[in-house]
């Protein structure tokens, strides 16, 4: 134990002796790059100083530059995919046109920001869409329900809490 702590004082002994003896002076102080010299904010490094006078801008534009509109090429769709074709329970039926509020029931209006239009009356049953705040709806149900039946303006059926519409516009 004693010969393990001599050996491991004669080697930090012997690394001190190297370390002072070629350890003075700094061996990458060539390699050390020059302080930068003060530039403006608005001059990049290397460029011309921002002192000289600007060159004026020619009256017309040079003859080589090529307008955007020609060097864009058209877009064109590559892959289109096959001609959109109706579910089979649809085929041979026209869809309904759009239902623009007034035509039926009462307009009601969404009074929150954001509403989820729900297939069915509770929130376990899928949402339909999202309804945002002063949307117009038509109400195809009873009113007093607590989840109340509604038509969009796009034509999509579904229902939404009682508590989230009224019949005063926002």
């Amino acid at each position: 134990m004693i010969r393990l702590g001599l050996l491991i004082l004669a080697t930090v002994a012997g690394l001190l002796i190297v370390l002072t003896q070629m350890g003075d002076g700094n061996p990458r102080a060539d390699r050390v790059a020059a302080p930068p010299e003060d530039a403006g904010a608005a001059q990049d490094a290397g460029a011309a100083a921002l002192d000289a006078p600007a060159a004026p801008l020619p009256a017309e534009a040079p003859a080589e530059i090529i307008p955007a509109a020609r060097q864009t090429p058209p877009q064109v769709n590559r892959f289109p995919g096959p001609p959109l074709e109706p579910s089979p329970e649809y085929a041979g039926t026209t869809p309904p046109p759009p239902a623009t509020p007034g035509e039926g029931g009462p307009i009601l209006y969404v009074t929150a920001d954001r509403v989820n239009m729900r297939a069915g009356p509770g929130t376990g049953n899928a949402i339909v869409t999202g309804l945002d705040g002063g949307t117009a709806v038509e109400a195809t149900g009873p009113l007093e329900a607590e989840w109340i039946a509604i038509r969009t303006p796009s034509g999509q059926q579904g229902f939404v809490a009682g508590q989230f519409l009224s019949t005063t516009a926002p």
